[in-house]
């Protein structure tokens, strides 16, 4: 049977699951309860994990399920992939089960044969439901077990999965949306078991999520590329989830900050054609989420970028590894407001909300229709020029900007930039990659900037005036006056190489 999967997990704790299970609203009569173990396979050197797909058989009493899936992309947490199934025999993957024109068009089966080999399994007790939503007929499967590898390692599994098996996309988020209110806990997971299967055989911990490179199709209009837009920026927030919350990873945060900040210059974009409403309550949220992240960035910064460098030149001193410890201390704190942050029930509603709006197209209500309807290509051509004029503005006489304004041209560069990873696919690539590679730069430098002011700022927070915090100070300014003199010069030279780069949407 091939189907595409269209599926949203959220992750709660097993009382709310088992809590949640018991609730007869929430659905018709429960199914059949099934025990199930499902095991994974792939070769020894992991080929088919790194490109995506999943090779399972699942045991479910004496019939044997054999499932291929592909990589697919995700909404908020709704993911969709392409699968076959097929029931066949023996507990090994049967390749030649699946009929003609479909595994076969994308794995080479000949190739597989003999090298498979069990990664790890689950083993879970599923209980499901139909629930009529609105018209959109959904599946509920609560599941609740375990992942476990050959040698015995495992992780627990306690999940609500809802499966969108007819109608629209949009009833499945309010559904999800009441599952957070009845359960604050819960929370929108987009690793597959599979990947956390992967991640405990190898002993892994998550891994942070960059952005990838973004393509829009070229005859896009403007309201398919807005929604292509969210949809990869609450991705790339979505898969950094669990590295804050479980790991020490300062890159999981800074990712999720920049996924953030991509999403929220997007709403800053399409201000003018999606309305005032989702414009102003999403991104209010956005802002909300971003700015609780915030500090525990500009302190992972100050640690690792600005003051262990700078204190290091400066020489062994013990009233620098006295700051130092400080910092580290307000440094675990602010990562510990982060996690609670990310972990509260309103970024969840956030998560789920951004979902809904794009799976209803909200923007059409209040939009500029005659603007969403048009191409892309001639919203972003508009956008790019408005934004290129601004930014050359402000960066008139470079070498004399006071710091307040070298911020200011800084963000300027950051939302062309932003801009440029949206719309850039539908450009020459070359003409692209320069423009972009220009305004990186450029952006880099005036970052280093920027996190020494900050550094300076945070330094100044740490307990009270004294002769330590005044000489970490010191160390800090003086190297704050060093790079700034060096910029300075680094600077025009870096807006000349920018200046000069084609304008390629012209």
């Amino acid at each position: 049977m091939t189907s595409t999967e269209r599926e949203l997990k959220l992750a709660l704790p097993v009382e709310d699951l088992v809590r949640l299970q018991r609730l007869r609203r929430l659905g018709g009569p429960a199914g059949t309860a099934m025990a199930l173990r499902t095991v994974y396979f792939d070769t020894a050197d992991r080929a088919l994990d790194r490109a995506g797909i999943a090779v399972r058989v699942r045991h479910r009493g004496r019939a044997r399920i054999h499932c291929v899936k592909l990589p697919g992309s995700s909404l908020a947490g709704l993911a969709l992939r392409r699968e076959w199934e097929v029931e066949a025999a023996g507990d090994q993957p049967q390749f030649e089960a699946f009929p003609p024109g479909t595994v076969d068009a994308h794995l080479d089966i000949e190739g597989l044969a003999g090298t498979l080999h069990e990664v790890f399994a689950t083993e879970i007790r599923r209980v499901t439901r139909l629930l009529d939503q609105d018209g959109s007929l959904i599946e509920l499967a609560f599941d609740r077990g375990r992942i476990v590898t050959p040698n015995g390692t495992e992780a627990p599994v306690s999940e609500l999965e809802l499966e969108l098996k007819g109608g629209a996309a949009g009833p499945l988020f309010d559904f999800a949306l009441a599952v957070v209110e009845a359960a604050p806990a819960a929370r929108p997971l987009i690793e597959a078991k599979s990947a956390r299967g992967y991640r405990l055989a190898a002993g892994d911990a998550p891994q942070s999520c960059r952005a990838t490179r973004f393509t829009l199709p070229p005859a896009v209009d403007t309201a398919d590329a807005f929604a292509a837009i969210v949809q990869d920026c609450v991705g790339q927030w979505l898969a950094n989830v669990e590295v804050v919350l479980s790991t020490d990873d300062a890159e999981g945060i800074h990712q999720m900050r920049v996924a953030l900040r991509r999403l929220r210059s997007a709403f800053r974009i399409f201000r003018p054609v999606i309305g005032p409403v989702p414009a102003t309550a999403l991104a209010g949220e956005l802002s909300w989420l971003a700015g609780a992240l915030g500090p525990a960035r500009d302190w992972d910064v100050f640690v690792a970028e600005v003051a262990r460098p700078a204190f290091a030149a400066a020489g062994a001193d013990p009233r620098l590894d006295a700051v130092e410890a400080q910092a580290a201390v307000a440094r675990d704190a602010a990562r510990q407001a982060a996690r609670a942050a990310v972990a509260d029930s309103r970024a969840s509603r956030l998560a789920l909300e951004l979902g809904r709006f794009v799976a209803r197209a909200e923007w059409w209500a209040d939009g500029d229709a005659a603007a969403l309807g048009g191409p892309a290509a001639a919203f972003a051509q508009s956008l790019f020029e408005r934004q290129y004029r601004r930014l050359r503005k402000a960066g008139r006489h470079i070498g004399t900007l006071d710091m307040e304004a070298l911020h200011g041209l800084r963000i300027k560069i950051k939302r062309l930039r932003y801009a440029i990873e949206f719309f850039g696919s539908l450009y020459p690539a070359k003409a692209v990659k320069r423009l972009l590679g220009a305004a990186s730069a450029l952006q880099d430098d005036l970052g280093r900037l920027n996190d020494l002011v900050v550094a300076r700022r945070l330094v100044g927070s740490l307990g009270r005036a004294d002769a330590r915090r005044a000489f970490a100070e010191g160390v800090l300014v003086g190297t704050l006056a060093s790079d700034l003199e060096r910029s300075r010069r680094a600077l025009k030279e870096r807006w000349a190489a920018f200046l000069v780069e084609d304008r390629f949407w012209t």
